[in-house]
């Protein structure tokens, strides 16, 4: 499932929930055991919101030789929990009309994505 795919709603409960869950675990050592346990109540949280996610924690405990730096978590959503509001018959669905109607009231506010100013 590409980003584009999600309702700004969904779009905006990604961004937080990530955030929440990244600042979290910050403070916490770089170790399998923590980076296993980040990838585990983001699954667990984005479910609560009916997202299926995928949380590619392994690589981050490798340091860049370029920037020195550990490689990122990489969060991707994978699709709708099965039996969502927005699923029929298990296949996920979007409603376009919608969707674009999103698009047209975000670029006309100037955002991104509608709501992410907060109004």
């Amino acid at each position: 499932m590409d980003f584009s795919e999600l309702y700004d709603h969904e779009y905006a409960q990604v961004g937080k929930i990530w955030a929440a869950l990244t600042q979290k675990y910050s403070r916490r050592t770089n170790s399998a055991h923590n980076l296993s346990e980040l990838a585990r109540e983001a699954k667990e949280e984005f479910f609560k919101v009916g997202l299926v996610v995928d949380v590619k924690w392994e690589q981050s405990l490798m340091i860049n030789p370029n920037t020195m730096m550990a490689y990122p978590i990489e969060l991707n959503v994978l699709g709708r929990v099965p039996g969502a509001h927005y699923e029929e018959e298990g296949t996920p669905m979007l409603d376009h009309e919608k969707k674009r109607d999103e698009v047209l009231k975000a670029n006309a506010r100037g955002e991104k994505f509608l709501g992410q100013k907060g109004n």
